[in-house]
């Protein structure tokens, strides 16, 4: 018997599934990602279990459902009683590293446990420019290249210096490694390296020194008469991203068809820029001679809405485009070149990673291991998901911006918990207000079939419970680095 097999867990913050080569042919290109699935299998229908960071890491990092270990919201905490993923494969010996995203998927919140390391650049890196951020720069020499990146290709939101200290990590480990890296690259604000921009709207107009648009953004421009600069621009910064949802959901005009245009666009440069790193990442391990015994999986936490069902961003619907995700598993014992149709959701991982890296997974969690006897590559065994589940819980948005000027409806949408049931033919929704509906996911149209209602709200509440969670957040004192990220991302406005 070999060595234990590493595992790598890639989360692409806020990346969709549509916009993979792999997924679908109208995507931009993305071909390492391509070549990832044909070196593994590509799950068709996997689906998170929230739509947005905290809710859906709840879920990954315990394989278990935001109502089963209350971990919904905005800023929830983990409680000691649940067993995380980190926590298990480091009680087998192995050496763990934690990369994440937003803060809200931080060292507060409880998804630290079980990482050796937790590397939230948010609070390593200080604010540019101040003086805490020049000393930096004399003493830390991921700062000092993370600044010539910006200085000479622009601005990646932390992308590169997050791989480099992945490769440190795995470079230094003694024992077999575990390795979760969440990636924004794909989140708003929507900028990546100038050359990927261009090529998607090549009227948009950067300073030939990058490093201006840290500290002169006027310096950027569209040359284009169809669009409104002032919105569009605050639209692709995202710093005000549930205000600007919530006025797109009251009017469905907020952002006219061609500022909608150019967000996809930019957006799509993000993905390439993202697919060329992570192929970077990928050919490192293969010319170190790590890929063959490495579990690499790439998936997302959740989608993007841009217009869809009348609303933007991400966190308080459960749309298709929120929770059908990317999900690619490859390594030792995987099939190479398959595609599963079968429903998954990502609570499945945690079951999935301890069974091909012969860990112990605990018995409370509510996934399948995908691979195996018991999966039997997609055939049917009667073990599989006959449906797949998502929530969010009730929140309180009367402090945003736009709280006051929206009708009581559009705030009462943002605000209701929601729970939803998803089979490979329908979506059956119960939110907290008492209000249903139950969806052709093949049309898209409501349908009118109490039978089926009647089915699969038993089947919701079996699984999810009666009660919605609700929303603790509110009161937190949030630490410099992580208000900065967070306001960064649109969380806090």
């Amino acid at each position: 018997m070999g060595p234990p097999p590493n595992v790598l867990l890639v989360v692409c913050d806020t990346l969709r599934v549509d916009a993979l080569s792999c997924y679908d042919d109208d995507a931009p290109p993305t071909p390492n990602l391509d070549r990832l699935a044909a070196e593994g299998t590509t799950f068709e229908n996997a689906f998170a279990a929230g739509s947005w960071t905290p809710p859906s890491h709840g879920a990954l990092f315990t394989g278990r459902y935001p109502s089963e270990t209350g971990f919904a919201g905005a800023w929830p905490t983990l409680s000691a009683d649940e067993t995380t993923m980190a926590e298990r494969f480091r009680d087998a010996g192995y050496d763990t590293i934690g990369i994440p995203g937003p803060s809200k998927m931080g060292s507060p919140v409880g998804l630290d446990r079980g990482f050796d390391e937790y590397y939230e650049v948010y609070e390593e890196m200080a604010k540019r420019p101040s003086l805490p951020y020049l000393r930096q720069l004399l003493t830390d020499g991921f700062v000092r290249r993370d600044l010539f990146r910006i200085a000479t290709r622009g601005n990646d939101y932390y992308t590169e210096i997050k791989l480099e200290k992945l490769r440190r990590f795995v470079a230094e480990a003694d024992a077999p490694w575990f390795a979760m890296a969440n990636l924004t690259t794909v989140h708003a604000p929507y900028r990546v390296p100038k050359p990927y921009m261009r090529e998607e709207t090549p009227e948009l107009h950067r300073p030939l020194l990058p490093l201006l648009e840290e500290f002169l953004p006027s310096t950027v421009r569209l040359d284009r008469d169809d669009v409104r600069p002032e919105r569009l621009f605050a639209a692709a910064d995202g710093a005000s991203a549930t205000s600007i949802a919530m006025r797109q959901y009251e009017t469905g005009d907020y952002l006219t068809d061609a500022e909608l245009s150019v967000l996809r666009a930019w957006y799509r440069a993000c993905v390439r820029y993202l697919d060329d790193r992570l192929g970077a990442l990928f050919d490192w391990l293969d010319e170190t001679g790590r890929r063959e015994q490495t579990h690499v999986v790439l998936t997302s936490d959740h989608g993007e809405c841009f217009g869809e069902h009348g609303t933007m961003y991400h966190g308080y619907f459960l749309y298709d485009e929120l929770l059908h995700v990317p999900l690619v598993v490859s390594g030792p014992e995987v099939p190479a070149g398959e595609r599963r149709s079968d429903l998954v959701s990502l609570v499945d991982l945690f079951d999935t990673l301890c069974d091909l890296s012969g860990v112990e997974a605990p018995e409370a969690t509510s996934g399948r291991a995908l691979f195996g006897d018991d999966a039997d590559n997609g055939v049917d065994s009667g073990n599989e998901h006959d449906a797949v589940f998502a929530e969010t819980a009730i929140m309180d948005e009367r402090d945003r911006e736009a709280a006051a000027e929206v009708s009581r409806e559009t705030l009462a949408a943002f605000e209701t918990g929601k729970k939803s049931i998803r089979t490979a033919t329908h979506r059956f929704e119960r939110r907290s207000d008492g209000s249903e509906r139950l969806c052709d996911v093949r049309t898209g149209e409501e349908v009118d079939d109490p039978e089926l209602a009647d089915s699969l709200r038993e089947q919701l509440t079996q699984t999810l419970g009666e009660e919605y969670v609700v929303d603790g957040s509110g009161d937190e004192e949030y630490s410099a680095g992580v208000e900065r990220n967070l306001r960064e991302l649109g969380y806090l406005e």
